[in-house]
């Protein structure tokens, strides 16, 4: 993890050196719409499990909608409404696997410093989501039962986050995301089988994501403070 912060606050740096030798017309306030692929894994405590924490990839379904406001073509910032899939996949020992996952509407908000003409920024941000449906799978060598719940106690409601975006002039980004909270509620888990109880104490979650934003709708032309392009 640590490792991974060092490369997000590395690349920062470079790209946001690189963008300020672009200078191009920009837009002060636009729609996007963005959407992203999911890397999940996290820590996960269980004083009587061996918790084996598994890599998960989501592709479906991430959708944002955003709207961005540049204030120069250095600062500028965003919010939006988000759908996501997030979760966890766990080994409890060699036989059991669990796959637990949410869908949450999300609200994010912003600031982004770089190079707003060449889209070439970085974004720290942060974002509260609201998880409504629950879905878990428990694998038992080669049988599953699975258990799909609206609004369940078995994770936070309200999931906190602090993500940091690498944007290029493409419309891709690279994203690192950490929630601030747990994202199970351990005494709510209720899964006992093959003899296996879990019960977690700590339920770490964060991602790593490849997105894409591609503005949606054009804004009315505009000066932008600190350009010499009338928009």
């Amino acid at each position: 993890m640590y490792r991974t912060l060092l490369f997000i606050v590395a690349f920062t740096g470079f790209g946001l050196a690189n963008a300020q030798m672009i200078v191009a017309p920009i837009k002060q306030k636009y729609w996007a719409s963005s959407s992203e692929l999911i890397f999940s894994f996290g820590n996960v405590e269980d004083p009587n499990l061996d918790v084996n924490n598994v890599l998960r990839f989501s592709c479906f379904l991430h959708v944002q909608e955003q709207l961005h406001y540049n204030f120069t073509n250095h600062v500028g910032v965003f919010t939006g409404l988000s759908l996501r899939n997030v979760g966890f996949i766990n080994d409890l020992n060699d036989t059991v696997k669990l796959k637990q996952r949410v869908y949450t509407l999300g609200l994010p908000v912003g600031i982004k410093l770089g190079n707003m003409s060449s889209s070439t920024y970085a974004t720290i941000g942060v974002e509260g989501e609201l998880a409504f449906h629950y879905k878990q799978k428990v694998f038992v060598n080669d049988e599953k039962s699975r258990t799909s719940i609206w609004f369940s106690n078995r994770t936070n409601t309200f999931l906190p986050s602090a993500f940091v975006d690498i944007n290029f002039k493409n419309g891709a980004y690279v994203r690192f995301k950490y929630y601030l909270d747990d994202f199970l509620i351990g005494k709510n888990q209720k899964i006992n089988v093959a003899g296996v109880s879990f019960n977690p104490t700590q339920s770490t979650l964060f991602y790593i994501s490849l997105g894409l934003v591609l503005p949606s709708y054009k804004s009315n032309k505009i000066n932008i403070p600190g350009t010499n392009n009338n928009l």
